[in-house]
């Protein structure tokens, strides 16, 4: 039985792709938590950012990643319809 063998090109493209499916399933964090504050453009943002920055550098790149964009979800809150509201009462007068 012949071993198989793998050329690098294969190699790096393998590691890739398993290191882009790390940075999906961190990504997931900011972008679930995006949908549910109401904050969904960071929340995209952050998901891409990890899946790419998983691709490149795996977990070294994917992990900050989505430690940064689940802080800005985080601490922004829900935008408000009542904020909104004030803003729009405030053109009235």
């Amino acid at each position: 039985m012949d071993p198989s063998k793998m050329t690098t090109q294969e190699v790096m493209m393998y590691a890739a792709l398993f290191n882009a499916a790390i940075g999906l399933v961190l990504g997931l964090v900011p972008l679930i938590l995006g949908f549910v504050k109401g904050r969904t453009k960071y929340g995209i943002i952050g998901f891409f950012a990890c899946l790419v920055g998983g691709a490149i550098l795996g977990i070294i790149l994917s992990l900050p990643a989505m430690i940064f964009f689940t802080w800005l979800v985080v601490r922004g809150g829900k935008a408000s319809v009542a904020g909104a509201q004030e803003i729009d009462s405030g053109f009235e007068n």
